[in-house]
């Protein structure tokens, strides 16, 4: 179920004004865009005639989801060393 609203989100229009997906906006933030306005110089969301009125919350929740899931691989991936 997970993977079947990930592949929809990947292919629902988040930016509608600029017409950008959300599989162009996670691949931006996967390849160093982690704010909105790195986003924005990036791929050029938030740009259009409403000037993020519509998508900047969900943008918004696109980071943060994303920065969330990178902070748990990397806990994951350098475990803590304990004091001997």
């Amino acid at each position: 179920m997970s993977t079947q609203k990930q592949v929809i989100n990947n292919f629902k229009k988040v930016c509608i004004c600029r017409s950008v997906t959300g599989g162009t906006i996670m691949k931006a933030i996967r390849e160093g865009s982690l704010s909105f306005e790195a986003l924005r110089r990036a791929i050029r969301v938030g740009t259009g005639t409403c000037k993020a009125k519509r998508c900047r919350p969900k943008i918004e929740e696109l980071l943060q989801t994303q920065k969330e899931s990178l902070d748990t691989v990397d806990k994951k991936a350098s475990p803590s060393k304990a004091k001997v």
